[in-house]
């Protein structure tokens, strides 16, 4: 029987310690800890609101660099499989929480807000994810569907569930194109815009984002001229 070693690292102490292991069971076992180890320490580095290399990480999970790309060919697919794990319980998180308010107009403001602050708490992680995104739409070797599918789409959501109560009282056209126009207000893409290019901090970009977002409501609720009848 061939009998083959590896090093664990003790993550409290640092300290090295070569175990003997003779199944190909305790084999893979390894290789998923390190690889555990690999997407836990690029997940932090992301948290931490980074877009760490491979070295980075690869020092971070206190393996060698050329174990790190043993596991992945290349930075994008690590980052994408830490992000992965940075979004595992968030779906909870960024539910629909909007109450039981049934002016549409209001629901939109409360939505905004509510959904923007999620945003705000998890504000590296979210433009990682954009970044990332975009970084694989242009890469030549990932299909786009790929490479937007990084990114949940919580907001549709959130646009759903705020304009459930006209849902059947205006238009259908009118309603899709004022839930496709709340996904630009209603979203990172507006806060960091707002942020980075504007200038202005976040709360500010908030209000804007709500104030935009019940304007657009109101136009299309008030303006709307009901389709033919079924």
């Amino acid at each position: 029987m061939i009998m083959h070693t590896y090093d664990v690292v003790n993550p409290a102490t640092c300290d090295y310690h070569v175990f003997m292991d003779t199944t190909s069971g305790g084999r893979q076992n390894q290789k998923e800890r390190t690889r555990r180890a690999i997407v836990a320490a690029a997940a932090k580095l992301i948290a931490a609101g980074t877009m760490p290399s491979m070295s980075e990480v690869a020092d971070e999970a206190l393996v060698s660099t050329a174990t790190a790309y043993r596991y992945f060919p290349d930075q994008l697919s690590l980052l994408s499989a830490a992000l992965r794990d940075g979004y595992a319980g968030m779906g909870g998180r960024f539910q629909p929480d909007i109450g039981t308010e049934s002016d549409p107009e209001r629901r939109v403001d409360v939505a905004t807000e509510g959904l923007l602050r999620r945003i705000i708490d998890r504000e590296a992680l979210v433009r990682t994810v954009m970044a990332l995104s975009l970084l694989r739409s242009v890469d030549g070797t990932t299909p786009r569907g790929e490479a937007v599918g990084l990114r949940p789409g919580f907001r549709r959501e959130w646009i759903d569930e705020a304009l459930r109560p006209v849902e059947n009282k205006i238009d259908p056209g009118n309603l899709r194109l004022l839930k496709l126009a709340l996904g630009a207000v209603m979203s990172s893409e507006a806060l960091f815009a707002l942020e980075d290019v504007m200038g202005v901090g976040p709360d500010e970009a908030i209000e804007v984002c709500r104030w935009m977002g019940r304007t657009l409501t109101a136009a299309v609720i008030k303006a709307d001229v009901p389709g033919p009848a079924a």
